[in-house]
């Protein structure tokens, strides 16, 4: 899950994920970072794998932070050769 062994959780966060598959139309959202812990089910796999990243278009509510969700884990993208957020 960490790419790099000493690295904590929290400093997991502040990298954006590594993702060679990603459509031009979602280009926008490589500099994006994981926050929350993987709360989402992937439409694959159907395993909750799939973290909650930053969301520039965010704005102040009453229920918490709105985070991107992608639709595939990075597992399956990968394996699949796929966009995850497509």
């Amino acid at each position: 899950m960490y790419t790099d062994n000493t690295m904590t959780e929290q400093e997991h966060y502040m990298i954006p994920t590594k993702h060679e598959f990603i459509c031009q139309e979602h280009k926008v959202h490589e500099k994006e970072v994981p926050l929350s812990p993987a709360r989402y089910k992937c439409e694959e796999c159907k395993k909750k794998k799939i973290y909650g990243y930053s969301n520039p278009d965010h704005v102040c509510n009453p229920f918490g932070y709105l985070y991107l969700a992608p639709r595939i884990c990075i597992d399956c993208a990968t394996k699949m050769k796929k966009c995850m957020w497509c």
